[in-house]
């Protein structure tokens, strides 16, 4: 029994270490579900099931080469076995949170900021933003990759809306000075991020107002002027300017110059930074 809590001993400071290591060096926090690509529920029944074999090992080796060779697995041992398994079961069948639960519970006091529009920015705020040396702006873009290649904000990052679970610990080990703004063709999917990225208890996150169709509109591109009688209107989602290749941030509206921000943009500012939460352990 000696030998199987010094194998888990080890097992977890090899663990920490290597998260520790990670952490540091990659992309913050790293627990094993992540490592494994597994639930934390069969993550957790797969370390008691090893647990106990390495339990049950150690009382092998002890009756055979120690001195206790006529010595049995006692009854309570195995009721102490079997509560394990069941309990790891259990955590199996509840499972985790999935972002989008914790946002339901987080619903009644946060969807108030976008139905008051507190969260949605100016294209003018956030152009503010970009030249601001105060602020460490982090754009992500959650559109579909092809939209993206077409056109997009220069520093602006594309993001999978099934990765910003793992976006999130990035997010969370950046400096207080972090602003996020999140933006897709409107508003529709940068809203959903926008839900999961809260849930997940990232603090500033912004969406930006009337998204990419709405930043060229304000500032326009080459050959904007087709774009009125050409390009697709009201249809949710999608991208209502039309670009005759896929340039991507090679736009002059990509990065608009800094005087555009003593234009004509008047815009009441949105942005207020609030500090981190900082949480311990590894659950959500």
């Amino acid at each position: 029994m000696l030998g199987a809590l010094f194998g888990i001993f080890i097992f977890g400071e090899t663990a920490g270490k290597i998260d520790t290591f990670w952490n540091s060096t990659y992309m913050g926090r790293f627990i094993l579900p992540d490592w494994l690509g597994l639930s934390t529920g069969v993550v957790v029944l797969l370390v008691v099931i090893m647990a106990l074999l390495m339990f049950w090992g150690a009382e092998v080796l002890e009756r055979k080469f120690g001195d206790q060779k006529n010595k049995k697995i006692q009854r309570w041992q195995l009721f102490g076995a079997g509560a394990m398994i069941l309990m790891a079961l259990i955590v199996m069948a509840v499972g985790q949170p999935t972002p989008m639960d914790l946002w339901e519970k987080m619903a009644p006091e946060k969807q108030v900021l976008l139905d008051e529009r507190q969260v949605q920015i100016h294209p003018g705020e956030l152009l503010d933003l970009i030249y601001n040396n105060d602020i460490k702006l982090q754009m992500l873009d959650v559109r579909k990759e092809a939209d993206y290649n077409l056109f997009h904000l220069k520093d602006a990052k594309l993001v999978d809306m099934n990765n910003l679970k793992a976006m999130a610990e990035k997010l969370l080990d950046m400096p207080d000075n972090t602003v996020v703004v999140l933006m897709s063709n409107d508003e529709i999917r940068a809203t959903e991020a926008w839900k999961i990225l809260i849930a997940l208890h990232v603090p500033n996150v912004y969406i930006l107002e009337g998204g990419i169709n709405n930043w060229l509109d304000v500032f326009g591109h080459e050959g904007h002027e087709k774009c009125k009688t050409e390009a697709v209107a009201g249809t949710q989602g999608k991208l209502r300017h039309i670009f005759f290749a896929a340039l991507g941030s090679n736009h002059e509206s990509a990065e608009p110059e800094k005087e555009h921000l003593h234009f004509k943009l008047e815009y009441t500012p949105k942005v207020k930074l609030q500090k981190k939460v900082r949480k311990q352990g590894g659950c959500s």
